[in-house]
């Protein structure tokens, strides 16, 4: 990680721990992050976060470690990484209520997502995604939308998907994708 991306993650830990609002929100988007820092969980311990924006960085794994260190988290924001999968161990973030994977480069709906109890509000748009276990998806009683916009879902998986009574799955429409791939 370049120089300036160290001191731009240190200087906004440092903000998260002095300023009792970015201290819930812990914000390191667009730091070049190619792995999340170490130092991070020192820079952080004894901080509750609520909230973890890692968007806009090269990030290929979420570190299996990090629900533990952050148990609180009600919002983890991965948008715009390069991120293929969610490890297990995400589940512990009972809390977590929202959700926003978008623009990485999944092509099988994570699975990690079914154990989330708390979470309300999932984004997953922009991605590779195909297939979805609908029984799954529309079995989670907590949640109440679901993006899958932008993705080549297969059909049979979209029409499941728009019957769901609930949650609401916002899905392209799936001409488009047909088309796409002629």
């Amino acid at each position: 990680m370049a120089a300036a991306s160290v001191t731009r993650v240190v200087r906004r830990c440092e903000e998260a721990k002095s300023d009792g609002n970015l201290g819930t929100c812990t914000d390191l988007a667009s730091c070049e992050l190619t792995s999340f820092p170490v130092a991070v969980y020192q820079l952080l311990r004894n901080t509750e976060v609520h909230c973890c924006i890692l968007n806009s960085n090269l990030l290929k794994l979420l570190p299996k470690r990090l629900p533990a260190q952050f148990p609180h988290l009600q919002e983890l924001q991965l948008s715009r990484n390069q991120l293929q999968s969610l490890p297990a161990e995400l589940q512990q973030l009972q809390q977590l209520q929202r959700l926003d994977i978008s623009h990485n480069r999944f092509s099988i709906f994570p699975e990690a997502v079914f154990q989330l109890k708390a979470l309300v509000s999932l984004n997953a748009s922009n991605n590779a995604i195909v297939g979805v276990d609908v029984g799954k998806l529309g079995g989670m009683e907590s949640v109440a939308d679901v993006d899958l916009q932008a993705n080549p879902l297969a059909e049979a998986v979209h029409n499941d998907l728009q019957q769901l009574p609930r949650p609401k799955v916002t899905v392209s429409p799936w001409e488009e994708h047909f088309q796409d791939m002629e």
